[in-house]
């Protein structure tokens, strides 16, 4: 990467509190309502900014000298060769303040590796691509053998989980760089990132061209995953002004909050490299940041393919069989309208998977035979259709007389 390229990037990311560089000054939110932009997380800006950052590496992708890329609707992949059908794929991923639930109850150093892992797994999967390779990079205040010997079994299980396997990884003391302590005297702060490299078959990629009509695929999440974990904090734990002590047990949850929050995020790489050998997955989604509005991203998408049927017009996506709320996703609704401040379903569908991990596109005459297959993973269900009218609407929202526009 050339140094005038390294400059670009570097003033891109350079945007944290300077937001007004890069969009027109946003309206303040509604006192009365809670949202993920309150907490600190402004998705406006930050979609401002991968859209910036994507078309930095789309210049950097025609210096790659084996083969042409191939653009796909959530990134790149590379060919391995000029002549060869075998792309790579490479992502990595972070898991967010979902390290601080693991700081104040350390039982989560066991269990945060897979949710690494999964965090950068489900995003390559989308391409069709499989896990064959992870790393990782560890910061910590102290590096206590106990504490990182717990993390990385959690990444050694996660990558057995994909059929991937651990092939290196760092661990950095960062004290100065991290925050004060939070949790009990045998926790550190810490921060973890995964990375994953998987090869991806041509006859199998998922391109991400689709058409009115297909049916929409939702595989069940495990709870709230690692996403949107900065507004559920602030809604449901005492220690970030919310209202439950970390072991109390509310709701439907049948267990102790901390707990329920800590579950692993779900890896889905062994159900989506089955149906992709006997089916066509036209696309897949990894329902994370933004929840269910990055459906638009794969709009965008459509509109851009030469000669789709959607070239002049922008496809939307009816969700009208989502089912009942998770208890979890029930639990962050319901605590905030009784709090000082609400927290609006839109909000909550643009910023937690509210069930659904993950999401495939088919073919409505690949649809049963597709629900079969992801049961005998997850629980599956088909949960809405692709439409043309260029918006994402939610049927079937509890105390909403009107379908949900996101």
């Amino acid at each position: 990467m050339g140094k005038q390229t390294l400059v670009r990037l570097a003033k891109l990311r350079i945007f944290k509190g300077q937001s007004g560089t890069h969009s027109k000054k946003k309206k303040t939110p509604s006192s009365g309502n809670l949202t993920y932009r309150a907490v600190g997380v402004d998705r406006d800006s930050r979609e401002k900014l991968r859209k910036k950052l994507a078309k930095e590496l789309e210049i950097e992708s025609t210096k790659y000298q084996i083969g042409n890329p191939l653009r796909l609707p959530f990134g790149l992949v590379y060919s391995s060769s000029p002549q060869s059908e075998i792309f790579l794929d490479f992502q990595i991923e972070g898991v967010g303040t979902k390290t601080l639930l693991a700081e104040i109850d350390p039982s989560g150093y066991s269990t945060i590796g897979i949710d690494g892992v999964a965090m950068a797994v489900n995003d390559l999967i989308r391409s069709g691509a499989r896990p064959l390779f992870i790393n990782d990079a560890i910061h910590i205040a102290k590096s206590k053998s106990e504490l990182v010997g717990k993390i990385v079994g959690g990444i050694i299980k996660g990558a057995e989980m994909c059929g991937a396997v651990l092939t290196a990884g760092e661990t950095g003391d960062v004290p100065e760089i991290l925050h004060r302590k939070i949790g009990p005297a045998i926790s550190e702060p810490f921060d973890l990132f995964v990375s994953c490299c998987g090869l991806g078959d041509s006859r199998r990629l998922i391109m991400g061209g689709i058409d009115e009509g297909d049916d929409i695929i939702g595989i069940e999440s495990s709870g709230i995953h690692s996403n949107g974990v900065s507004l559920a904090r602030r809604v449901l734990l005492r220690k970030w002004g919310g209202k439950y002590r970390p072991q109390d047990e509310p709701g439907d949850l049948g267990r102790p909050l901390i707990k329920e929050l800590l579950e692993p995020t779900r890896i889905y790489a062994k159900a989506i490299n089955e149906v992709s050998e006997r089916l066509k997955i036209k696309a897949a989604i990894h329902i994370t940041g933004d929840g269910f509005g990055k459906f638009y991203r794969l709009a965008e998408f459509n509109k851009s393919i030469p000669n789709s049927p959607s070239k002049h017009k922008m496809l939307g996506f009816d969700f009208d069989d989502l089912g009942e709320l998770m208890p979890i996703f029930k639990l962050i609704h319901e605590t905030a309208i009784r709090g000082s401040k609400s927290i609006t379903l839109e909000e909550m569908y643009r910023t937690f998977n509210m069930g659904f991990g993950f999401a495939v596109i088919v073919d409505p005459a690949d649809l049963d035979q597709a629900l079969d297959l992801f049961n005998k993973y997850y629980p599956s269900r088909r949960i809405g259709r692709v439409t043309t009218e260029g918006n994402i609407k939610i049927d079937g929202i509890a105390r909403s007389e009107r379908p949900l526009i996101l």
